[in-house]
């Protein structure tokens, strides 16, 4: 019974959004921006292979991960997953470290994600030994919010701060579009927020390169088109110099790879494929350095 009522109570929390009380340590627990900031694990099935590690020291085969955007970047993937690499794969979150795995904190909700097998796919292609994810998307939020002034960009902002002096950002993972897609935003609109968001990201420092995310599809498509307003702000910001695609989830996944619960969020076979897109795009970059 006692099992029952903390899946219960975890389960309102994830719907509410609200903070998991000190009296309950056992339950995930979230800040005011909704992000997971503890998973004790208690009860089966919670964050398998979550256990804090020591940090590793940033070299140059260290490639460190700042994934951000909205759901499809954050933890609503339909399989929770752990990184092949329990040495050499880590999620910093609030000055320490655990072995990756799903879900990520940092990052919002509690399920799967596809930022921790992009981690073993870095590792596998030779780009990196080593990877640090930075996990910090929030499911439901538009890109007015990551923008100067947003309240999304000011969490984004402390969370750079507390990184300075341990690690330095080696890739930007952005994936984000299907909130201003439903919201009917302009092209005008999507693009003026994300060179906002680029430039309080180079002011705090942070110079690595950004691989976007084509990606409008979310639940039923009946008047979906491929070059809507969003879509074609994420086009026409990919520059080859600082802004790359990384994945172009619009035509990469097949409607069996959505959740058919929502027909947005992403199977596992989404997972994997969204990870393989993006760590081609990274080794395609760096190669060329």
């Amino acid at each position: 019974m006692k099992n029952i009522v903390r899946v219960v109570l975890c389960f309102l929390c994830v719907l509410t959004g609200v903070q998991a009380v000190a009296q309950a340590p056992e339950i995930y627990a979230f800040d005011n921006f909704n992000r997971l900031t503890a998973c004790p694990g208690v009860y089966e099935g919670a964050c398998p292979g979550k256990f804090e590690v020591a940090c590793p020291v940033q070299s140059k085969t260290t490639g460190v991960i700042l994934a951000i955007g909205q759901s499809n970047a954050a933890n609503t993937g339909e399989t929770k997953i752990t990184t092949q690499y329990p040495k050499n794969v880590v999620n910093y979150f609030d000055g320490k470290c655990y072995v990756a795995s799903s879900p990520l904190l940092g990052a919002g909700s509690v399920e799967g994600e596809f930022i921790t097998p992009l981690a073993d796919d870095l590792i596998n292609n030779g780009t990196y030994q080593s990877v640090v994810i930075i996990a910090s998307a929030i499911p439901a939020t538009e890109i007015a919010r990551w923008q100067g002034g947003g309240d999304l960009n000011a969490m984004l902002l402390l969370t750079l701060m507390k990184l300075k002096g341990k690690y330095k950002v080696t890739d930007v993972v952005w994936h984000q579009g299907e909130s201003d897609y439903g919201m009917k935003n302009s092209t005008q609109a999507y693009t003026d927020s994300f060179k906002s968001l680029m430039k309080s990201l180079t002011e705090i420092g942070v110079t690595a390169p950004i691989f976007l995310a084509i990606t409008t599809k979310c639940g039923p498509l009946d008047n979906w088109r491929s070059d809507n307003p969003t879509a074609t702000a994420q086009q026409q910001l990919i520059d080859g110099k600082k802004v790359f695609l990384g994945a172009n989830t619009d035509t990469l996944l097949a409607p069996e790879d959505r959740r058919t619960t929502d027909q947005c969020h992403f199977r596992e076979s989404a997972q994997r494929k969204t990870a393989a897109a993006y760590a081609q795009a990274i080794m395609n970059v760096h190669r060329r350095k």
